[in-house]
Order: C-alpha cells, then structure tokens, then sequence
C-alpha cells in the first residue's frame, strides 16, 4: 500500500513521538490511571456475532470530554463534507500498575476538507498549518479523526495507507465519525496485537476508549454527564448527556504528574487489557459514593471549624482586618531574539520539508516530473541553510532542546537528500 520510502522519517512522525525522552524515544509522564473519572466506551456488537472481545491495544486510551465534543461539532458541521483534523496529548505510565496510557487532551481541527481519493495533500497541508498550536501543546501527536458521511464506518483505503504511513506508534488513534443527525455512530481504530498463533489485521475493528472527565465535573452520586452521541458504543455505567451549550474547555482534565519521568521510560507494557463485549463491571474499583460523602463531611466540617477560629482571632483583635497584599502576575520570561529566530526558521523548513513530501508522493506516482520535485527540493535545502545559520547564531542560548531539535532536522534533511539523490532527478543549480 506504500512504497515504504521514508515513511519513519516524516515530520508527521517525529510529532507522534514528540519531545521525546532523552533517549531518542517518547516522554512519558508518571501519572496515576485515572479510571474513576472516567467513562468506558465499548462497541456494541450484535449478539450473535462469534467474533471474541474487543481489545484495548498496547496502550490505555483516554479521550477528554472536551476533545470528544469538538469532534462532534466539528465533523457535524455541513454533514455530508469530510472534515478531519489532529488530535494532541500526552503519554503517561501508572507507578501504582505499570499501566502505559495515553490522553488526547487537544483537538485541532483543520480547515481543509479531505478527499478520500488522495489524503495526503489535504493532510499534509493541514499538519503545516498546525505548527503552532503543536509547539504551544507540548505533547504528542495522539491521531487523527475525520468524519464519513457515506462511508460509513468503515476505514478507505486512502485512510489505511495514512495511518501505515504516517500513525503506527502503538499509542495513536484514528477516530472516525458518521454525524447522521437522526443515528450518529462513529468508531476508534487502534494498533493491535496477535494472539499467540493468530493474525490480528491492525485497525480491523472499532476499539474501546475512555473519556475522560475533570475532578470537578464528578458528581458525588448520579450519572455522568457524557459528550459522546454514539448510538454504536456503550457505557460501563450510567450516563447523561451533557448540555449542548456547556464550555467544556475550562476543566482541567490532564492527569495530573506525579514526578518528572525518567527518560526511556517509554516502552508499552505487554498487557494487553481485554475487555468483554457489552460490559457493565468495572474494571478496577472506584471510590464508593458513602465513602466520598463522608471525606466531603468532613473537609466541610473542617472548612467551618477554620472559619470559626479566624472569626474569633478577629473579634478579639479589634475586627480590623489586616492589609491585603497584592501579589504581582509573574510573566513567562520572554525568549532571547536568536532564539525567537531558530525557532522561526525551524518551523520553515519543517513546513517545506512537508511541501516536498507532498510533492515526493506525487513523483512516485508517476503524477509529476523532476522540475517540480527540484522546485520542492531547493525550498527545503534553503530553508535548511536558514535554519542551519539561526542554530549557528544562537551561541550560549542552544540549550539541549534546541540542539536536539537541531539534530532531528539535519536528520530528516539527511532522509530528505537520500530520497532525492535516489530520483535520479538533476540537482537545481
């Protein structure tokens, strides 16, 4: 389905693996897996149906609330157009079970409209154009979702060949949609792994995932309030739908980090969770509603106590009450200029190398002649010599970030020549 030229080496792939861990491998955060706020959706299957469980993959995945109600909205706009867009996050590692997970915290939708003939353009270009809001993230690139109106659910071969391509980390995603008003339905396409003796087709079936809520948005008994519409998925327990007009970007659903991890703390766990069709059990233990009540008694209880001796501290001091002190808003230092110009020229040359990559598609294919691939290539090899001559200026400032981001273009420029030497394609002068 590919040709296989490059394929390990795209800008596309260096973002599922994000920062990384000062090994050459992805971060990953020590976070506990935060299963009590959580809702378990698994796809529905009709009863008859011999097929064994659906499994979870190598990794735990959790979608916030947040990111499943952009989705919604996003791929609901002008049903029958195919929108897509990336989905961002972080990766974490249970201390308490060892459980790998990842969270995919951010959507950002693209403005494109995806042809299901030839994604790779529309993908490509939308990855430019989302430079910002990855480097501003942090994280990881978690996956990609778009939406099928008349597909249904069932992945093209064009989406097929993207996730070979472009989404094989064991920790990524491809989420895709049906948004019919009257039976909305929609499906996460996970990496799998085989059984002993058997061959498990990666992304062949629908996959659980678990959206994930804020502490504060976690009732103390009742119903969780849930953004997912999906008529094919069903939860591990009772759930409401949320408001249509509730902001659900102002919750905090991040897990939160334990300690800064160690680095090549990055390899999935060879548990494999297995979930049974249609389930209702949980799979690990939440927090009793009794036991949640009297730990809220008590901090009230406490909460009054406190009120109650500072009132009376006060009474007997004359009720004059001591001067506020404003505390000042402490800015994020701004960056030194040279690196302000690393950066910059870093993001253009990653936006050309991504123009190429298009282009190189193209060439392979047999769409386009070497004129326009030596057009690409000279785009990419002065932006190169830009980026090269930023790095250069940035003297005491080139901190170990900015050398290994450095050293991971001057990597894919290498991958870059390579492809461009093997065209037999003459050098632009």
């Amino acid at each position: 389905m590919t040709d296989g030229v490059g394929t390990s080496d795209t800008p596309l792939r260096h973002a599922g693996r994000g920062p990384g861990g000062g090994d050459g491998t992805a971060l990953h955060h020590r976070a506990t897996l935060p299963v009590d706020r959580s809702v378990l959706w698994t796809p529905s299957r009709d009863p008859g149906d011999p097929g064994g469980p659906a499994a979870s993959g190598p990794y735990e995945l959790f979608l916030a609330r947040s990111v499943v109600r952009e989705i919604d909205v996003h791929s609901s706009t002008d049903g029958r157009d195919s929108h897509f867009g990336f989905l961002l996050g972080h990766l974490y590692r249970c201390p308490d079970t060892g459980v790998h997970y990842a969270v995919a915290d951010l959507a950002v939708p693209s403005a494109e409209l995806v042809s299901e003939d030839a994604p790779d353009p529309f993908l490509l270009t939308a990855w430019a154009d989302s430079q910002a809001a990855f480097r501003e993230h942090g994280g990881v690139l978690i996956g990609w979702y778009h939406s099928h109106y008349l597909l249904g659910l069932i992945l093209s071969e064009g989406d097929r060949e993207m996730n070979e391509r472009y989404f094989g980390e064991p920790w990524q995603c491809c989420v895709l949609t049906v948004p019919d008003p009257a039976r909305p339905m929609g499906a996460v396409f996970r990496p799998t792994t085989a059984q002993a003796g058997e061959q498990v087709e990666a992304e062949a079936e629908p996959a659980p995932f678990r959206e994930l809520l804020s502490i504060e948005d976690i009732p103390v008994s009742g119903p969780l309030a849930s953004a997912l519409k999906w008529k094919n998925y069903l939860p591990d327990r009772e759930v409401q739908p949320v408001p249509d007009d509730a902001d659900l970007r102002e919750a905090k659903e991040t897990p939160p980090v334990i300690a800064v991890p160690a680095a090549g703390d990055s390899f999935a766990s060879s548990m494999t969770l297995v979930l049974p069709d249609n389930r209702t059990e949980r799979l690990y233990p939440r927090l009793p509603v009794r036991r949640k009540t009297i730990m809220w008694l008590l901090a009230i209880v406490a909460v009054a106590i406190g009120g109650y001796v500072g009132g009376l501290r006060l009474f007997r001091s004359g009720g004059d009450a001591p001067p506020v002190t404003a505390v000042p808003v402490e800015r994020p230092p701004r960056r030194p200029p040279e690196v302000e110009r690393f950066l910059q020229a870093s993001t253009d040359l990653e936006q050309t190398m991504l123009g190429y990559e298009e282009r190189r598609q193209d060439f392979d294919l047999g769409r386009i002649g070497c004129e326009l691939l030596a057009g690409g290539y000279a785009t990419a090899d002065n932006a190169f010599i830009s980026m090269a001559g930023a790095y250069a200026g940035l003297g005491d400032a080139a901190d170990e970030t900015l050398t290994a981001d450095y050293e991971r273009l001057v990597e894919d420029m290498n991958q870059l020549n390579q492809h461009f030497d093997a065209s037999a394609c003459p050098r632009p002068e």
